[in-house]
């Protein structure tokens, strides 16, 4: 294989984070499309179970999250970077990567199944089957899309809370806007991994999908410039400025989403770590692990109570954060605790998760 083998779709959140990755890198891959014939005959044999994107390198080896992509073609092919050299600004990196691959997912999924449903169904069913008619197509797209739009209580999207999702989803919209009218990318003159994480549910849903595609276009232009710039590779590049100053108006965004995300992220890891503690047999573990009342619209007029499901995914991704935290020399860190405290994060730093867990085969495992 000359290049990469990249297994999506256009319409998946995590196959367009890896893509404009891999274009940024400048990385030689073919994409192609999951029908269900790719799914029987490449990625259920390399992976177990059917979930896109699956990447295949050069040397044929399968990998299947995208930050573990994201890991291989940094250590790989380390220009351009997709992370800042600065250590601390790496934790930032982590924790934008965060916010854009789970907590991102409320205004996604919910633009999509409940202002989108038919388009996305219309997308499902001719990626999964593209020989067939379209009534056959959109058949099967409605199975799929059944067990899709059925993610969206464990999240927390609920009629109760729908209101609220698009109140802070539309406010990140405008701040995220107005951070574009200034720099060209989230951590200033050249994308990183925060840019890919963002890019991920920004463009595959509430860009691509018609509806909420429309509210983009009309609110956010500058966002929807950033889009074509990284799914062009981000031609306009320039290397960040060293040592690097974090944007103003960037800690704006974080500090909002942030509101939400770290009350909740707090309540769930021990939530996870007890269930961890009440089944020490238990090696695979499984998506969710119980629930947990949350906090949407935190001190806003639309301030909303709602059941969310203990995601027990969110651990790892805590874990990636706090050990690029425990890597920041003891002199950077007091400065970046400050900001980190500034916008009501410093929280996540000190999260103890004494059980840990691991990706191990493409599924999460307790620690060996």
């Amino acid at each position: 294989m000359a290049g990469y083998m990249l297994y999506g779709v256009e319409a998946s959140y995590y196959a367009a984070k890896i893509r404009a990755a891999l274009a940024w890198k400048r990385l030689p891959f073919e994409e192609v499309q999951a029908s269900r014939a790719i799914y029987a005959n490449e990625i259920l044999p390399r992976v177990g179970w059917p979930v896109l994107p699956v990447l295949v390198t050069p040397d044929n080896e399968t990998v299947q999250d995208t930050s573990d992509m994201c890991d291989l073609i940094e250590a790989r092919h380390p220009e351009p970077p997709l992370l800042p050299r600065d250590a601390a600004a790496r934790v930032l990196s982590y924790l934008l990567e965060f916010l854009g691959d789970e907590w991102l997912k409320l205004p996604a999924m919910h633009y999509r199944w409940n202002y989108n449903y038919d388009f996305a169904v219309a997308e499902f069913g001719r990626n999964n089957d593209p020989q067939h008619a379209r009534d056959e197509q959109l058949r099967v797209g409605a199975k799929i899309a059944r067990q899709f739009h059925g993610w969206l209580p464990p999240l927390g999207v609920l009629p109760e809370s729908y209101a609220t999702v698009e109140q802070d989803y539309l406010a990140f919209l405008q701040l995220l806007d107005n951070h574009f009218a200034v720099h060209p990318y989230l951590l200033g003159s050249a994308p990183t991994l925060g840019d890919f994480a963002f890019f991920g549910p920004l463009y595959a849903h509430l860009y691509r999908d018609p509806a909420s595609g429309a509210v983009m276009s009309a609110r956010a232009p500058r966002v929807v410039a950033w889009i074509a710039r990284l799914r062009a590779g981000a031609p306009d590049a320039q290397p960040l400025a060293e040592p690097l100053s974090i944007p103003v108006s960037l800690w704006r965004i974080v500090k909002q989403l942030c509101r939400d995300f770290v009350p909740m992220l707090v309540g769930e890891m021990a939530g996870v770590q007890r269930f961890l503690a009440q089944h020490p047999s238990a090696c695979e573990l499984p998506r969710h692990c119980g629930t947990q009342n949350v906090v949407l619209g935190r001190d806003t007029a639309l301030e909303v109570t709602v059941p969310r499901a203990l995601f027990t995914y969110d651990q790892w991704m805590l874990q990636r954060l706090q050990d690029a935290w425990a890597a920041v020399p003891a002199e950077q860190g007091h400065a970046r605790r400050t900001v980190f405290a500034n916008v009501g994060a410093a929280a996540l730093l000190d999260i103890a998760v004494p059980l840990r867990v691991e990706r191990r085969h493409f599924r999460l495992m307790r620690a060996a």
